[in-house]
């Protein structure tokens, strides 16, 4: 090759690893800046993982509580079709029945529409627990008190209005 050659080669390699090097310079600092984001990342997460580790063998250490699971028998759930043969045998309506609860008589339409096992709230479940003991005379008495109460309240909320 002549040297001629070889010099005009040389030029167009270095032009052409400084143009490279003008068009990469602008994406060197962010880059560089992720490496080290990255790098700050990793070692954060090594000293969060070694500090789970420690907790996880403290924790192992630590006696565990029995979880309380309280047993499904028949007497600690009711179905829809149980919720509708209470309400028949005390002779309510749903609206009774909902009153008595304390829930919205369309709950008890649900509830009664429902197959299966019913999951309520515990407050819930403990009113209806208390009326499948009563008796129809014992369940419209407690009605009948129930309502007297709230027609009072009303009456004196009227009062301190017109005041």
């Amino acid at each position: 090759m002549s040297t001629f050659a070889k010099s005009f080669k040389d030029e167009v390699t270095r032009l052409a690893r400084k143009e490279a090097k003008a068009a990469i310079a602008p994406l060197r600092k962010p880059s560089g800046a992720t490496r080290s984001a990255l790098a700050d990342l990793k070692r954060r997460v090594a000293t969060l993982e070694k500090e789970t580790r420690r907790l996880a063998a403290l924790l192992a250490k630590c006696p565990q509580p029995e979880p309380v699971t309280t047993p499904v028998s028949p007497r600690n759930w009711i179905s829809g079709k149980g919720v509708r043969s209470l309400r028949q045998k005390l002779g309510l309506s749903q609206e009774a029945f909902a009153k008595l609860v304390g829930v919205t008589p369309n709950c008890i339409c649900l509830w009664e529409c429902k197959p299966g096992m019913l999951r309520m709230r515990d407050a819930t479940k403990a009113a209806v627990f208390a009326v499948r003991q009563l008796g129809a005379r014992e369940a419209k008495q407690k009605l009948a008190e129930m309502v007297p109460m709230k027609k009072a309240k009303k009456g004196r909320k009227a009062g301190k209005k017109a005041r």
